[in-house]
């Protein structure tokens, strides 16, 4: 097959408890292509208004985030629980001010 097909990654899918209609539910996930994202590169997207980061990580940013010590997170959570491919990392930038 085609080595170079579309990548496409989910970003941003909330679950929440309660029951959320179809259209509700539609608006909480997107997909961008990402296939002309480098290791070590970043691209930021617009969700919903709101800036989102992607970034494609190298094996050594993957290795080092792996060896953090989590007692010193604030939240204490593995890299393995906040990723779920460990080559892809996205996060929402939201202003407090």
């Amino acid at each position: 097959g085609d080595d170079r097909r579309p990548v496409r990654l989910g970003v941003i899918q909330f679950v929440s408890s309660m029951s959320a209609s179809k259209d509700v539910l539609a608006l909480a996930s997107a997909e961008f292509n990402l296939d002309e994202i480098g290791e070590g590169q970043t691209i930021t997207v617009k969700w919903r208004g709101k800036p989102v980061f992607i970034k494609r990580r190298t094996p050594e940013m993957i290795a080092t985030e792996e060896a953090v010590n989590i007692a010193e997170l604030r939240d204490q959570e593995t890299d393995a629980v906040r990723v779920q491919n460990p080559e892809w990392l996205g996060g929402m930038a939201i202003c407090t001010h």
